[in-house]
């Protein structure tokens, strides 16, 4: 679906993204030195730039929202919301100081000086799978598609390069700065969304009457398993890179927790707009495509210049997010796999592995073109190996498994994979959740570790 605007909304749009890139740029004036510049920004994120890049980073999967309210309607808090909330600050309260303290930039850094290098290897190759950005390329791309009027292709490629240009030049103090322009851009545009609707259509009771039975009934069109599976997806939180490497980037352990509670609160708000104007555009709009919920919405209520604010808002969230996992990947792809190779570590390795991740994300979200699938598939596959492991390395029970380490990260991984293999035969698929690769490799993860650690007492 297109968005059409007006010159004076594109007008908009340009200023916002010169904003953002301009913010970018400035975060780049000083010398990149060492991979701790680029990649951690030299360790010394303030409080308030701590909050403005986690807010951003963790709302890249904006017009996957949109798809969810539109297929499953009011139960998208229970499955987006709540359960990230809780992990938030369960990893706020345990990890972010023993993260700030340690010494690796990411998780397959931490799994080697835990638990050697094979382990470090898998993990790296595991963690390429939720940190390759293809979802929220996906996202970008479709959305300029819809503004410009573009094909799908040259929209990919338009995406790609405007947004790792700065990251490219200045690394995570780049993304931070343009992550500041781009929370404000994300509530103004939403909240705008939200005003008109309420200005259009009524208030939230006339809405919510209005919509069909099931999207404002729990679990509604979902099923309590499936709710239970983004429950267990939200787990995803522990192993989550832009968490990891922004609270190692942190100037403090104590601005690493606090400004992760903080942003529980900037996530709660947000997420009161996004969920309440994906609900007005069931309720009151028509689209072939779950994805262009949002689209749509615009298109009826909003008036010129305030539509290009609302789009500035989209583009800002999912580029936010789309940079922070590009730079995360490019420095699993630099570190963990270009450094081994050439035997000696540089900042060329991590730009080399931005345009590695970039390639490969734009390949992905060509082949498989459905936000919340990106989404849900990566998750699945990644959290059985290496949920449980990541946990323990910062525990005093790493040592016990590190012999075992390999086969407990393996064996669940290829659970998931064989059972999503499963799902694509129809006579199979019709007797299992889309949620039982993760149910399936979780279980034989939390089996392999209960035997593993039992065994180790009793010897």
């Amino acid at each position: 679906m297109q968005l059409h605007l007006h010159a004076l909304d594109y007008v908009v749009i340009v200023v916002s993204l010169l904003l953002v890139a301009g913010a970018g740029w400035l975060g780049a004036r000083r010398t990149m030195r060492t991979e701790t510049d680029y990649v951690l920004a030299g360790r010394s994120l303030t409080l308030p730039l701590f909050i403005c890049t986690l807010i951003a980073t963790w709302y890249g999967a904006i017009l996957g929202i949109g798809e969810f309210v539109h297929r499953y309607g009011l139960v998208t808090i229970l499955c987006f919301g709540v359960p990230y909330y809780i992990a938030a600050v369960v990893y706020a309260l345990a990890l972010t100081g023993k993260i700030r303290r340690s010494t690796s930039f990411t998780i397959p850094e931490q799994f080697k000086g835990v638990y050697g290098g094979k382990a470090s290897s898998i993990a790296s190759v595991i963690m390429l799978g939720i940190t390759v950005p293809a979802a929220y390329m996906l996202m970008i791309a479709s959305f300029v598609e819809s503004i410009s009027g573009w094909g799908f292709l040259p929209s990919l490629a338009v995406s790609a390069v405007v947004s790792m240009a700065y990251v490219y030049k200045g690394g995570l103090r780049s993304d931070v700065c343009a992550n500041v322009v781009q929370t404000v851009l994300m509530y103004v545009g939403f909240g705008v969304l939200l005003m008109f609707s309420i200005e259009t259509f009524g208030s939230f009771d006339t809405m919510f009457a209005t919509l069909p039975t099931l999207h404002r009934e729990i679990p509604g069109h979902a099923s309590w398993l499936f709710i239970v599976g983004w429950w267990v997806v939200a787990l995803q939180t522990f192993i989550d890179p832009n968490f990891h490497v922004r609270t190692a980037a942190a100037a403090t352990p104590a601005v690493a927790r606090n400004g992760m509670l903080y942003s529980v609160l900037g996530w709660m708000l947000f997420d009161l707009l996004t969920i309440s104007t994906a609900l007005y555009a069931v309720a009151y709009t028509s689209t072939g495509s779950p994805v262009d919920t949002y689209i749509a919405l615009s298109e009826t209520v909003l008036p010129t210049a305030w539509k290009g604010l609302f789009a500035a808002g989209v583009i800002a969230a999912v580029m936010s997010t789309l940079d922070g996992y590009a730079l995360v990947s490019a420095t699993i792809i630099g570190r963990s796999i270009i450094d081994p190779m050439r035997r000696t570590p540089s900042l060329h390795s991590i730009r080399q592995g931005l345009l590695v991740s970039t390639v490969l994300s734009c390949l992905a979200a060509w082949l498989v073109p459905s936000v919340v699938d990106l989404l849900f598939n990566a998750a699945s596959l990644a959290l059985p190996p290496l949920l449980l492991p990541m946990i323990l390395s910062y525990s005093r029970h790493a040592s016990r498994i590190r012999e075992a380490i390999v086969p407990m990260m393996l064996i669940p991984l290829a659970v998931s994979i064989v059972t999503m293999l499963l799902l694509l035969v129809p006579s199979v698929a019709s007797h299992l959740d889309v949620s039982a690769p993760l149910w399936f490799g979780l279980g034989v993860s939390a089996t392999l570790l209960s035997v593993l650690l039992f065994s180790k007492r009793t010897a």
